[in-house]
């Protein structure tokens, strides 16, 4: 699998895009579900000003193809991965005076979020 740029991710959502909210903001992305509430297999994301995505509906195919693609990474690649895009550089705690967030932090939150779209059946 390759991905050549994933742009304003690992955040959440935001109008605007802003750099702040939507872009190696491990509180947020933590804290958002990749699932809608109460929708069977609708993607928790808002459309942005400039984005064309808004709350997609998510076929069993899809969501099979993904979580297969997902799951097929090890722990050392998401390692290698999020060190490589110098994550923990680009992420700090929650609060100013909290330690940078680490690799291992964000491997671990990468592997919930699979998690959610490996459990999901979109049937």
């Amino acid at each position: 699998m390759m991905i050549n740029d994933l742009g304003l991710t690992f955040g959440s959502a935001s109008a605007l895009n802003s750099n702040g909210a939507a872009s190696v903001n491990f509180e947020r992305w933590t804290k958002t579900p990749v699932w809608l509430h109460g929708e069977r297999c609708v993607g928790n994301l808002e459309k942005s000003v400039t984005g064309t995505l808004d709350r997609p509906v998510i076929s069993e195919e899809g969501r099979a193809f993904l979580a297969d693609l997902l799951t097929q990474l090890s722990d050392a690649q998401l390692h290698d991965l999020f060190e490589v895009a110098r994550f923990p550089l680009r992420s700090q705690g929650v609060k100013p005076d909290q330690p940078m967030i680490t690799t291992d932090q964000w491997v671990d939150a990468f592997k919930e979020k699979r998690d959610e779209i490996v459990r999901r059946s979109c049937d």
